[in-house]
């Protein structure tokens, strides 16, 4: 009878923490190649009611097909402030083809 009761617990726990996932705000961000392919912009967005510290992270792939560049900004940002200007960050040499991976993250400080 106890490892059914662990069981059902393990199942009810699952189940929260699944939604409080569900219930997490996303972030609106933008990783965009400037015109001459050999830099970044990075924007982001706080939909919150306060002010938060934000950390952006895109990766893009190169014409050296082993090689991904990976820029990442972090500030803090007003409450609802839409669409700000993290950074702009040089490839370092490397002309940028795509954009592969990006995530961003703000949390209460």
């Amino acid at each position: 009878m106890v490892p059914i009761l662990g069981i059902v617990l393990l199942v009810l726990a699952t189940a929260g923490l699944t939604a409080d996932l569900a219930m997490a705000e996303s972030v609106p961000f933008n990783c965009t190649i400037l015109n001459d392919g050999y830099a970044v912009r990075i924007n982001v967005s706080n939909p919150a009611n306060a002010d938060r510290s934000c950390l952006v992270s895109c990766r893009f792939s190169t014409h050296q097909s082993s090689f991904e560049a990976q820029f990442m900004c972090a500030h803090m940002v007003p409450a609802r402030a839409n669409d700000v200007e993290m950074c702009t960050k040089p490839s370092g040499g490397a002309q940028l083809v795509r954009q592969v991976h990006g995530s961003a993250d703000c949390i209460r400080r």
